[in-house]
């Protein structure tokens, strides 16, 4: 006989997704500063190039 699901409180579901949403967080803001970097190098390098 299947058991009935188990009651997740509401705390640990609000910890698991504030944990998930932080990770994502830090991941999208690493994300952005590899994008600043490397298109600050790009532009920099394309200004040496033609100046």
């Amino acid at each position: 006989m299947l058991s009935p699901p188990e009651k997740v409180s509401l705390l640990t579901r609000v910890k698991q997704r504030s944990f998930s949403g932080a990770f994502l967080a830090v991941a999208l803001l690493a994300m952005a500063g590899w994008v600043y970097l490397l298109g600050s190098l790009f532009l920099k390098l394309m200004l040496w190039c033609f100046s």
